[in-house]
């Protein structure tokens, strides 16, 4: 893995080339940016030019003891940091700080990478602080949060931020088709369903979504049964298929947006398989009753983040798709 695989995010990977070039590293930096856009790649990537033994170009050298230790996911000086749970533990956060305050094991520098900065409540917020303000000499953190806002200002007051943007859509869709295999028609709705996330567009690609989606549609919108195939899995089944459920509701929400298109001139569809369906349901719904179904799957999306009953929330959804 190198920083050619951080695709799309070319001023980004530069600037973090420069530092390392130039000899100024900061001993904070919040990677910020949506989900799937590569930045945990470039936060291992950078950490692996920090350790690398003969670097070339301002790129890890990929071969040396360092290198393969960081492929690997097992070099010592590199510690990672992620939610358990809703948050990121105080306790997680001490220990990454006690050990950031040793020497290395094998290298000068250590770092610490936190993966969802957001996660961090205030009593994990303010223990990591301290750290941020009195840094130990050759440790640099990597925050890496979705906006800038998910973190607290005297946190990211006292890192280097570095934007990571959306990826464009062709980009997603030549990816898909050129080192996936995946068909024109498929990376072209994958790479919309994305919204500038490789990951998601990569995720819903292994998880074979557009041979679902439709399917997903009909049963969702009909009548008679809506959601009861959601609804009707057990407390436990609800919660392992959490990630599935959040997929339905946004392919749910995907096609309420075309209807939303069709009563207007635009025909970007992202179900542009399904354009004569949607032109003429289109037509049984007004501007203000699509959007409030549109509100309402997002509700619901949020409800399921937050962890919230997911009968509850499902159920709720489903009279609120069909209320007249």
């Amino acid at each position: 893995m190198s920083f050619k695989d951080v695709v799309g995010q070319e001023s980004a990977i530069a600037f973090l080339k420069a530092a390392f070039s130039c000899g100024r590293i900061a001993h904070a930096y919040i990677f910020v940016g949506p989900q799937g856009v590569g930045k945990s790649k470039a936060a291992l990537n950078f950490a692996k030019l920090l350790f690398c033994e003969s670097p070339s170009a301002n790129e890890p050298c990929e071969n040396c003891a360092s290198c393969l230790k960081s492929n690997g996911s097992n070099h010592p000086d590199i510690q990672e940091v992620s939610p358990e749970g809703q948050f990121i533990k105080i306790d997680a956060i001490r220990e990454a700080c006690r050990k950031l305050s040793l020497r290395g094991f094998e290298s000068s520098f250590k770092v610490l990478i936190i993966t969802q900065a957001g996660a961090l409540n205030e009593e994990s917020s303010n223990a990591l602080l301290k750290t941020l303000e009195e840094p130990t000499a050759n440790t640099v953190i990597i925050l890496m949060a979705d906006t800038l806002k998910s973190v607290l200002p005297t946190i990211a007051s006292r890192c280097q931020r570095v934007v990571f943007s959306i990826l464009k859509q062709d980009v997603i869709e030549s990816i898909l088709i050129k080192q996936w295999g995946a068909s024109r028609d498929a990376a072209a709705y994958l790479s919309m369903m994305s919204e500038g996330s490789l990951g998601a567009a990569l995720r819903f690609h292994e998880d074979g979504l557009f041979s679902r989606k439709n399917d997903l549609i009909k049963n969702a919108l009909d009548e008679r049964c809506g959601l009861d195939g959601l609804l009707d899995l057990s407390s436990k089944e609800r919660q392992d298929r959490q990630e599935n459920i959040q997929e339905a509701l946004f392919v749910l929400s995907s096609w309420f947006r075309d209807l939303l298109l069709a009563k207007t001139e635009s025909r970007s569809f992202i179900n542009i398989d399904k354009k004569d369906d949607i032109m003429r349901l289109a037509r049984s719904f007004s501007f203000i009753e699509i959007e409030e179904r549109l509100t309402r799957i997002a509700d619901a999306a949020q409800d399921l983040k937050r962890n919230a009953n997911a009968r509850i929330a499902l159920t709720r959804l489903r009279v609120d798709l069909w209320k007249q």
